[in-house]
């Protein structure tokens, strides 16, 4: 009497299988360990990083240029309203209000029906 395991021909096949999908994973692992790998320069990356704090600080003296125009564009039509038309000015305080709050219950109604 031998100890040998009896093997259906379905466990050989899928052993087969498990073998080559070992084979095609080891062979694609050899390819990307043949791959060159190139790394920039420390001076193209700081190149680069230096380009980049250019763009973000000319963007951010643009917005903060349009911000600056904005705020006195707005500042000086409402000093102008409330000193030429003050009724004017009160509409508009009560039309901001209201707005306020007709937008603050929309968004509480929302949650509300959201959950």
């Amino acid at each position: 009497m031998t100890n040998r395991k009896k093997t259906s021909p379905d466990e050989e096949e899928m052993d087969k299988e498990l073998l080559d999908t070992i084979i095609q994973i080891n062979d694609g692992l050899d390819k990307l360990d043949s791959i060159d790998h190139y790394l920039p320069s420390a001076q193209w990356f700081e190149q680069m990083v230096a380009d980049n704090q250019e763009k973000v600080k000319k963007n951010l003296r643009k917005e903060l240029g349009l911000f600056i125009l904005s705020a006195l564009f707005i500042i000086s039509t409402v000093i102008f309203t409330m000193m030429e038309i003050p009724q004017l000015f009160l509409i508009l305080q009560a039309a901001a209000v209201a707005v306020t709050v007709l937008h603050s219950y929309k968004g509480v109604q929302k949650q509300v029906d959201g959950r």
